[in-house]
């Protein structure tokens, strides 16, 4: 979104009327704190809501951090009465992890909670505006991030189930205090954005204003720089993408806690820079925060090495190196699903676990016949040792442990993969192998299982 040079607050809100992408019928939430910043946006958008139309409701995230929180919550229903806008409250108890900041999980609580608000296709709308801008792109350079962090802030991007836009990116705070001070809005002050202790106030309150008094125009370059960052970043993306294509193994042979796994021989077949740019894509492609340099560069050591075996983790994340494959897992989740004894399973239907699905999938003269299954509830279950898989023919029966070294999956995700019994019989091993003597003929259907990864699968 651009600004015209002669802008004033008078024109803000036709700027967001032609440059503002909402389609008709958009349920639009407003993250609204009460303060300059979001209601300038609510005021503005409650203003172009007949135009398009969309629906306008807001979101106010009381972080219980501030003795006046009660009396901001009452602020902003009275602010969202006098628009005619329906307001939701949610009210939080901030945990921080050990070496957390007080802002960071305050951030992450806050997101978690709009996400839970908005709908499915929802947009969820807040006020960062291009001071703000300026800000993000410092303090991860201070941090020593790279090109996805210099980015900054994104205008749109996926949220939750919908997305989430920054409308106001291109504005000034004193663009919206001049459209408040024009429209005669109150809003709170927040006293705790005097308190230079914490590293962004500190930005805001000290070092910013010498830094514009030296560079008059430095947001709006500041700016520039980080849309620069977001086109490479977006380049680099596109190439990590291209190279995991001939790196990653397909999905529905992972079992908790892996999520995911490539070949490390085609990996290290890559050159230094393009494996370590896939490393970070295939990491934050798949929900984890990424590790720094140092362990990045502790994989690629690992995967120079013939025959190299070990594991890397950091927090939330763990990726392991075993007989040439590198597989990412939870650390959070320890492979072991939390059920009891066994499920009852009624094919075709899909059996529901805490974050996969086990599918059944008709197939021609493959896997299980569905002739010698009918009418039969299936049992499912997990590794509990002594299991013994039948042989073709009169070939006797091997143990599971021996099948798994057979197929080289590693011991750590064993007790993750879904067993299916007929009464007591073993016939499947999700993925892996189905009993020989229930195939069906080649012209009849049989059943292949197989895991579908909540939430994993959906987003890629």
């Amino acid at each position: 979104m651009s600004v015209p040079a002669n802008f004033s607050a008078v024109s803000l809100r036709q700027v967001l009327h032609d440059q503002l992408s909402v389609n008709k019928n958009s349920a639009v939430y407003v993250a609204f704190s009460g303060g300059l910043d979001s209601h300038v946006l609510l005021h503005v958008l409650s203003s172009l809501a007949s135009d398009y139309p969309f629906s306008l409701k807001a979101i106010h995230i009381d972080h219980s951090l501030q003795g006046q929180s009660a009396a901001w919550a009452d602020h902003c229903q009275q602010v969202c009465d006098g628009l005619s806008v329906p307001l939701t409250t949610r009210t939080l108890n901030i945990y921080q992890n050990k070496g957390e900041s007080i802002e960071a999980a305050a951030r992450d609580a806050r997101y978690a909670a709009l996400a839970e608000c908005l709908p499915e296709g929802g947009l969820c709308m807040t006020a960062q505006h291009r001071n703000d801008q300026t800000e993000t792109l410092l303090l991860q350079l201070l941090r020593g991030a790279g090109v996805h962090g210099l980015a900054a802030m994104p205008a749109s991007k996926n949220f939750s189930t919908g997305r989430l836009l920054r409308p106001l990116l291109a504005f000034t705070r004193d663009d919206l205090l001049d459209y408040a001070n024009r429209h005669k809005l109150v809003w709170i002050e927040d006293p705790s954005n005097q308190d230079s202790r914490f590293d962004r106030n500190f930005l805001r309150n000290e070092v910013l204003p010498v830094l514009r008094g030296r560079w008059p125009g430095m947001d709006k370059s500041l700016s520039r720089s980080a849309r620069h960052a977001a086109s490479a970043a977006t380049m680099l993306d596109e190439m990590a993408s291209s190279d995991l294509l001939y790196c990653e193994v397909a999905s529905n042979h992972f079992f908790p806690p892996c999520i995911a796994c490539l070949n490390a021989e085609l990996l290290a077949g890559l050159s230094p820079t393009h494996r370590a740019n896939a490393l970070r894509y295939w990491v934050r492609m798949n929900g984890f925060a990424v590790p720094g340099d140092e362990r990045i560069q502790t994989l690629i050591q690992l995967l120079e090495e013939s025959s190299a075996k070990g594991s890397v983790n950091w927090s939330g994340g763990e990726i392991r190196l075993d007989n040439k494959m590198l597989w990412l897992c939870d650390k959070s989740d320890d492979g072991h699903p939390a059920i009891d004894g066994f499920l009852d399973w009624v094919l075709p239907a899909p059996l529901q676990f805490q974050n996969f699905q086990l599918q059944a999938t008709k197939v021609r003269g493959e896997g299980l016949a569905i002739s010698l299954l009918e009418d039969f509830a299936l049992r499912v279950g997990f590794r509990a040792g002594g299991e013994q898989c039948r042989m073709p023919g009169d070939h006797g029966s091997k143990p599971l442990k021996t099948l798994f070294q057979d197929l080289s999956i590693p011991s750590w995700v064993r007790g993750g993969v879904p067993l299916v019994f007929l009464d007591d019989e073993l016939i499947a091993v999700s993925s892996f192998w189905s009993n020989p003597h229930y195939l069906p003929a080649p012209d009849e259907e049989g059943y292949v299982f197989s895991v579908h990864h909540i939430g994993l699968d959906d987003q890629k």
